[in-house]
């Protein structure tokens, strides 16, 4: 092969690994641009996953508290209906009493009692009517004596009721707690939800960019195995160039070497033949006494 047909070779690698590199430049942005998405992608993946994770916990605890005073609630109510049945029977018993007595309001025919008694002490009276009001007291004090069973009775009825109430307002309290604790759990589940539609949205990005990247890796090394068998073939053709100009050189140098062996046999005829020397033989005559 000529010369000038390795130096055409070498011209065409040159433009074709300047065109490579340039690819290869671009190429390598596009594949560190789609990592760089990859890996935010990955990173807003993991925050997300942390809060689901912390809000399903909290999400969790609400729920288990939900449970536990729904049980708490179930069993008040419970132990409310047993006081309740208990007061029917109270009060059916008070009826019953009630019923049989002289005496149907004994709590009213003991307010009575009392005024008749403030009465007698604070009031200046004849002794007729004096008398006669403490009889009316002694009576209604016996009345109020019969109906004794049925006071108290009424008495544990009225404290019963007053407990129910109590129990009442305590699972009123409770069952409110209820509604705003479930509540609180169907805010962080509905968060927990739309933040897994959000990691699915993500995941799908992250996959698309992975691939992106991996395609762009993938070119990345085709071209960058390309160039290198191009510099290869470069380094290959720039030694034949060096070894034509080695070549060369040597036959410049071979030339020159035999030009001045003739020129220098040239003057020596002319020394013997006694023959007068020019210009140019004196010149050539001191480069051959230099060379030596």
């Amino acid at each position: 092969m000529k010369k000038k047909d390795l130096f055409r070779q070498l011209d065409a690698l040159k433009n074709e690994i300047i065109s490579l590199r340039k690819d290869l430049n671009k190429i390598s942005n596009e594949k560190e641009l789609w990592f760089s998405k990859k890996e935010g992608f990955s990173r807003q993946i993991r925050e997300k996953i942390s809060i689901i994770r912390e809000s399903r916990e909290k999400r969790d605890a609400l729920t288990k508290k939900v449970k536990e005073l729904k049980e708490k609630r179930a069993v008040l109510s419970e132990e409310i209906g047993k006081k309740i049945s208990e007061f029917k029977k109270l009060n059916e018993e008070k009826k019953k009493l009630l019923s049989k007595s002289r005496v149907k309001d004994p709590y009213r025919l003991k307010s009575d009692i009392e005024k008749l008694e403030l009465k007698l002490e604070t009031e200046a009276m004849p002794f007729d009517k004096e008398k006669k009001l403490s009889k009316t007291l002694k009576d209604l004090k016996k009345s109020l004596g019969e109906a004794s069973e049925s006071m108290e009775i009424m008495a544990k009825a009225a404290g019963l009721n007053k407990e129910i109430n109590e129990m009442k307002k305590n699972s009123e309290i409770i069952y409110n707690d209820v509604q705003q604790t479930a509540e609180e759990s169907q805010v962080l589940h509905e968060s927990v939800l739309a933040l897994s539609r959000e990691v699915d949205g993500l995941k799908a990005k992250e996959e698309e960019s992975f691939k992106n990247f991996i395609n762009f890796k993938a070119r990345f090394a085709g071209i960058n195995y390309q160039l290198k068998e191009n510099l290869a073939k470069m380094g290959g053709i720039r030694e034949k160039i060096n070894k034509f100009n080695l070549e060369e050189e040597e036959k410049r140098k071979l030339k020159e070497t035999m030009l001045m062996q003739s020129k220098e046999k040239e003057i020596e005829e002319k020394f013997k033949a006694t023959k007068k020397l020019t210009t140019d033989d004196f010149l050539a005559f001191q480069d051959n006494i230099k060379n030596k």
